[in-house]
């Protein structure tokens, strides 16, 4: 999610042909179903049901088959700003919508309950980085209240423009920016709480590094860093992995950010998804 690219989009072509694709299939399943069995209140119902399911499998179909070509990643293993940069999400709309799909509609409830690992306060400053779409951002605004200042980044310039629109139409006073997790541009000491969600395995691994620090110069003496992201299965799977980083050593990244200052408060399960979280304060002292 970090770094501009070039592509921030399909063709009109291409995109026609994408959605036709998805109308095309979802129809034939539901068809099929209703020409097998007699139409009912029942039949309906499981109607309704694969029609969800088959949206989700496409777009899983979509992502397994490289995002870049559905104009929402920018990927060029030869472009040397991949190795410091990373990759960058593109299509804001586009990505709501496969998140939606993924997540069969529940993705506010996942982000809630990954919010909730943060233990917000009324009245505190929250970063955001590698924000997205500001889903995550607007759900930290309505917990810490009036009082208290949220600020998104992310390296997608679409991506924070559809956040900042959809900050305006709730009606939430949020401070969006374009910018990389490697860079902030933030005086020292300035939030109580930085947040990063499934942004980590889309780091090159010096990059991470220079996060982990970047983390600790902006957080005010003793404040608190969540990172959330893939962990690594129990059981390796036979089936490809969608992210290209693959999962994360959450253990590996709690000893990356100790050799940054920070302290570890706990490592563990979100509980869905195989997501894991590491949490940890930063020095109480700010470094001269």
């Amino acid at each position: 999610m970090h770094g501009l690219g070039r592509h921030a989009g399909l063709k009109p072509h291409a995109r026609r042909g994408l959605v036709a694709l998805i109308i095309v299939a979802k129809l034939l399943l539901i068809v099929g179903l209703l020409m097998w069995l007699r139409p009912s209140v029942a039949t309906l119902g499981w109607a309704a049901t694969l029609h969800g399911l088959a949206a989700a499998a496409i777009a899983g179909l979509a992502l397994f088959a490289g995002l870049r070509h559905l104009g929402l990643v920018e990927h060029d293993p030869k472009d040397p700003r991949e190795k410091t940069v990373g990759i960058v999400l593109h299509g804001a709309a586009r990505y709501d919508l496969l998140a939606s799909l993924l997540t069969l509609g529940r993705e506010t409830r996942l982000r809630n309950r990954m919010l909730g690992l943060a233990r917000l306060q009324p009245g505190e400053t929250v970063l955001d980085v590698a924000c997205g779409s500001g889903t995550l951002a607007l759900a930290a605004k309505q917990q810490v209240g009036p009082q208290g200042r949220v600020t998104g980044i992310d390296a997608s310039a679409e991506m924070i423009e559809r956040a900042r629109a959809k900050g305006m139409k709730a009606g939430l006073d949020l401070t969006f920016v374009n910018g990389t997790a490697q860079e902030l541009p933030f005086g020292q000491g300035q939030f109580d709480i930085v947040i990063g969600t499934l942004m980590l395995h889309h780091l090159p691994r010096p990059a991470r590094s220079d996060f982990a620090r970047e983390a600790g110069r902006v957080l005010k003496p003793g404040g608190r860093l969540l990172l959330i992201d893939f962990g690594r299965p129990a059981q390796q799977s036979r089936w490809p992995r969608f992210h290209r980083h693959g999962h994360l050593d959450m253990q590996a990244i709690a000893a990356l950010l100790t050799g940054s200052g920070f302290e570890i408060c706990d490592i563990g399960a979100v509980g869905t998804m195989n997501l894991h979280y590491v949490r940890a304060t930063a020095p109480k002292v700010l470094a001269a």
